[in-house]
């Protein structure tokens, strides 16, 4: 009988032995688990925080290399050059931070917080968030970012092209298959393009600004999905009475203006299924 619980005591206390040992193999794990967890997630704040430093280094080291260029097209090609590496850089940054960025609008106080401080570091780095529609927010240099740093480096051509468009980004464009800024304005935007292109027809930038040039005249003259210059789904088709004033407007103020011949001509066939077509055939003219 005594044998009999000197065994059950032995077992008794080999079961609770290896439940210790069990218990403390499974603190260790999960210890390794959270060590690794938040290793994980300071290396990604920390990359997020270093793409962001590169982005104001590389800055910087411009600044200074453009003091030391031979001439302004060398400064030319120095902003080619960078705008295109910046464009990359702001793109693995915005994919280090689209968690962020997929709740831009999420009226969860912990999202709005994450947004805030996210807003409060870019703009250390003049970097902003811009909001694209249909859900969609980018993160961007402020509007004049390429100008404040080019403008004195490089030729006159390109220094007025970065002018126009750092005016141009002070505001948002468009959204959700609308317009945001008013057709008036829309329509001054085609005029300073085309003065643009009469000013420096033999620039490098030509061939860029003329697509854009001509994407802002069909935004002028058809409008967007949203944000239409004619009613042409019904029976009944015509041109809004405040588009017909803006393009009255514009041909009066601008009556030498390429685009002048476009408004007629969409206003004479604007019914027609194959106006783009029509307007297309005539910018390609140009």
């Amino acid at each position: 009988m005594r044998k009999f619980f000197t065994v059950i005591t032995c077992v008794i206390l080999l079961s609770s032995c290896k439940q210790t040992d069990n218990k403390s193999v499974q603190n260790k794990e999960t210890t390794k688990k959270d060590s690794t967890k938040v290793e994980s997630s300071t290396q990604t704040a920390q990359s997020n925080s270093d793409l962001l430093e590169q982005f104001s280094k590389n800055k910087n080291e411009i600044v200074l290399k453009l003091k030391t260029l031979p001439n302004k097209e060398a400064g030319n090609g120095l902003y080619e050059k960078y705008i295109e590496e910046n464009n990359t850089l702001l793109g693995q940054i915005a994919e280090k931070e689209s968690g962020i960025l997929d709740k831009f609008y999420n009226e969860d106080e912990a999202d709005k917080k994450a947004v805030k401080l996210l807003g409060e570091k870019l703009n250390k780095h003049q970097l902003e968030f811009w909001e694209i529609g249909e859900g969609y927010v980018e993160i961007e240099p402020v509007h004049d970012f390429y100008y404040r740093i080019f403008k004195d480096y490089v030729t006159s051509d390109y220094k007025e092209y970065l002018h126009l468009k750092s005016e141009e980004n002070k505001t948002l464009y468009s959204a959700d298959a609308g317009l945001v800024i008013s057709f008036k304005d829309l329509g001054d935007r085609v005029i300073s393009w085309e003065n643009f292109m009469t000013k420096y027809p033999d620039s490098k930038l030509i061939s860029s600004v003329k697509e854009e040039y001509k994407n802002y005249q069909m935004d002028y003259l058809v409008g967007q999905d949203n944000t239409p210059t004619a009613e042409r789904a019904t029976d009944e088709k015509y041109i809004y009475p405040e588009n017909i004033q803006e393009f009255n407007r514009f041909m009066k103020k601008y009556p030498k203006s390429p685009t002048v011949p476009l408004i007629n001509l969409f206003m004479e066939n604007f019914k027609s299924q194959s106006i783009f077509d029509l307007l297309r055939a005539e910018q390609d003219k140009f």
